[in-house]
């Protein structure tokens, strides 16, 4: 089959996902929210918390209500396996994903109109799209997020660039952390229909499309004549939120799927930091600064307490000893503290979009406090999970 072909029955596919789409916070300092997904969550934070974004804008979706087709004909997509076979998201969390995104990536948000629908299953796509006045009539933006198995073969096509000669798309061009952005305009249509789309695979087992276009409002009668309100760099941006927005467990987390407008500072890295800490850990005190969060945390049974902080640092003082497939780079390292028998156990994170994080960790009360116990009451493997958790992609 012609690619140009395959491209029209994705696009087809694409569009009834969201045809079906439906109409339609975080509260005590951003965790109650979360407390009925954390205990599912937890079972595989360590296992799989380490985030792999293989990037890459994918088939560009038609957008705008000419959509036909079936998704149930997409015989050949890759089948999530036991893995990744969780998947529970309501119609409500999607729309405030998308929404909660977008105004993270800066774009102003007059009047919107969202649509979205839920999944509780692997292979079924939750859906969500927006419309929003942009002084042209309205954007578009539409979402869509289903469970995969990261290492299936049958994804490549999906994340690899067509081969130049006959290709449809304008710009295809290959980033750091395996990822392309691919932009066309249909030649067929008066004044040029633009379309840029961005998809997402990633290492925790989610599939991520997103899409807009340069058509006018809802039903998209003709092109706006000019390029997307989005532009590519602000797409793969939300492409980045969402992923940030669900855990490796299949379900949303409460930073992401916050409700809009809410007062709460739902990307506060304080907040994060304690969803992100072990269940055992009892914290007896905490403390945030304007790029930092920290903890104590108290074993009852020997009263010895930790100190753990997360912080978002600069970047390039760290001596990488992993690079993930995604581009993630790691340094994990244990050295000597301020006083006799202190350790201090630090794990450095780079992320091919820039985010640089810093975890660590005390076996003292703050970091110049005499010791408290013989080491961190927090794991080295702990920490590299709570340091590499996408979740981090959505802190403000």
């Amino acid at each position: 089959m012609p690619f140009e072909d395959e491209l029209g029955d994705a696009l087809r596919r694409t569009g009834e996902a969201y045809r079906s789409a439906g109409g339609s916070a975080l509260v005590d300092g951003g965790l109650a929210r979360g407390r009925r997904r954390l205990a599912r969550r937890r079972v595989s934070a360590v296992a799989g918390s380490a985030l792999t974004v293989a990037a890459v804008a994918s088939t560009a979706l038609y957008l705008g209500g000419s959509f036909g087709g079936d998704t149930a004909d997409r015989a050949t997509d890759p089948v999530p396996p036991a893995g990744s076979g969780h998947f529970q998201v309501t119609a409500d969390e999607m729309k405030n994903i998308l929404q909660n995104g977008m105004e993270r990536a800066g774009i102003g948000i007059v009047r919107p109109k969202l649509q979205g629908s839920g999944s509780s299953e692997a292979a079924q796509a939750a859906t969500s799209s927006i419309v929003f006045e942009d002084g042209w009539g309205g954007a578009t933006v539409t979402l869509s997020v289903r469970r995969v198995e990261p290492g299936d073969p049958k994804l490549k096509k999906l994340i690899t660039c067509p081969p130049q000669e006959g290709s449809p798309y304008e710009e295809c061009t290959v980033q750091p952390g395996n990822r392309a952005v691919k932009g066309y305009t249909d030649a067929g249509k008066a004044g040029g229909v633009k379309k840029w789309a961005v998809t997402t695979v990633s290492s925790s087992g989610y599939l991520i499309e997103l899409a807009t276009n340069n058509l006018k409002g809802e039903q998209g009668e003709s092109p706006a004549g000019r390029n997307p309100r989005m532009n590519p760099g602000k797409l793969r941006h939300l492409a980045l939120f969402v992923e940030g927005s669900f855990t490796t467990a299949g379900e949303p987390n409460p930073f992401g799927d916050v409700k809009p407008g809410s007062s709460d500072e739902h990307g506060d890295l304080l907040p994060i930091l304690k969803f992100l800490l072990p269940k055992r850990l009892e914290v007896v005190s905490e403390g945030v600064g304007g790029a930092d969060g920290h903890v104590v945390v108290v074993d009852r049974n020997t009263g010895d307490r930790t100190y753990i902080e997360a912080v978002r640092t600069a970047g390039g003082e760290a001596v990488w000893t992993e690079t993930r497939p995604d581009g993630l780079k790691l340094a994990a390292v244990e050295k000597a503290g301020a006083h006799p028998g202190v350790l201090h156990r630090q794990v450095d994170t780079f992320r091919p979009n820039g985010l640089t994080m810093q975890v660590s960790a005390y076996n003292a009360p703050t970091p110049n406090s005499l010791k408290s116990g013989k080491k961190p009451l927090i794991t080295m493997a702990e920490l590299k999970a709570i340091a590499t958790d996408p979740v981090w992609l959505v802190a403000r």
